[in-house]
């Protein structure tokens, strides 16, 4: 059953195009209004199914069209018909959603049929379940990333950008990430001017953000390996300490070369990007909190040479110190 408003049309069975270049009018010729069914599974997130048609709804009015809608948004209980796009939207649980029995064949067949597939954080767990995602780049939050693999390795995970569009499936990565894929579907369908405009009304970031700037280092420790498990728990403690593979592997009681081996294969990470991350974290902290100088952050994580540590905090997060502290810093 969906919640249904005047203008509703049954979309035909094609695929749209890759999003087109920017064109600087509000409506493109398009034959047809942009029909999205939002998918009210159980646990779903309310205010992102209403807050995602609310937005289509000011995109509509902004745009003034005389003789049709651009977008009409219906949420509904179940997938039916076949909408231009279908959105699985979040869960307010943490822990990941289920998929309802009746559901894979039902998504599996919009697919099938043109509509564009899109998911916003742990939403993309259930189009992994139908076989959606199967060798297919997208994303998701960035504390499901771990699960997401080890439940769904045909998928290629990536949750350093915040939406990942390939063409007939878009996926977004953090839980208010409804937002960016609501304003990128304004875009794709509509056009950039519309999108801003939407984007200047509603107070949000254009949908450019990377997930990187928001997600916290948590390290893997729920596995059997007690002797990385001990390293693990001097890395937390020294972290701005100085410590080599030969080190760390004697810490261990083991041979380097078995040392690098079982590190990564119990926290999926090398030695190197595990210290790396702990101090970027350690950094963020310092400059979300503190008006320390960069110089005197790299120094207390254990990094003497400043600029090298700068270029690390740059690749791991997606924004320079600075830039990291003008967005996230002391405001006073």
């Amino acid at each position: 059953m969906c919640q249904r408003a005047e203008g509703f049309r049954k979309h035909g069975t094609k695929h749209f195009p890759l999003p087109q270049p920017v064109i600087n009018c509000y409506a493109p010729a398009m034959r047809e209004t942009v029909t999205f069914q939002l998918l009210d599974y159980p646990g779903s997130q309310k205010s992102a199914l209403w807050g995602f048609k609310d937005l289509l709804e000011c995109a509509n009015s902004l745009a003034q069209s005389s003789d049709r809608l651009l977008f009409q948004a219906d949420i509904c209980q179940t997938p039916q018909a076949y909408p231009s796009v279908v959105v699985l939207p979040p869960a307010l649980s943490l822990d990941p959603p289920e998929l309802p029995s009746a559901w894979r064949a039902q998504l599996i067949s919009q697919h099938k049929a043109g509509s564009v597939m899109a998911s916003v954080c742990s939403g993309a767990f259930l189009l992994a379940e139908a076989g959606l995602l199967d060798d297919r780049r997208v994303t998701t939050h960035w504390r499901h990333a771990n699960t997401f693999r080890q439940k769904y390795p045909k998928s290629v995970i990536d949750t350093d950008p915040l939406l990942v569009d390939i063409g007939d499936i878009v996926t977004a990565g953090g839980v208010m990430a409804w937002t960016d894929l609501a304003l990128h579907m304004v875009q794709r369908f509509g056009s950039r001017m519309l999108m801003m405009d939407v984007a200047r009304m509603f107070v949000l970031d254009p949908p450019d953000r990377a997930q990187s700037y928001y997600a916290s280092f948590i390290p893997d420790t729920k596995h059997s390996d007690t002797q990385i498990a001990g390293v693990q728990a001097l890395l937390q403690n020294t972290s701005g300490g100085t410590h080599s593979i030969a080190s760390l592997a004697q810490s261990a009681g083991m041979s380097e070369r078995s040392f690098l081996r079982r590190f990564k294969q119990a926290t999926g990470l090398t030695p190197v990007t595990y210290i790396q991350s702990l101090r970027v974290e350690l950094a963020r902290s310092r400059l979300e909190l503190t008006r320390d100088s960069f110089e005197r952050i790299s120094w207390d994580v254990g990094y003497a040479d400043a600029t090298a540590f700068r270029r690390v905090f740059r690749r791991i997060v997606g924004l320079s110190p600075s830039a990291y502290r003008r967005r996230f810093g002391p405001s006073t």
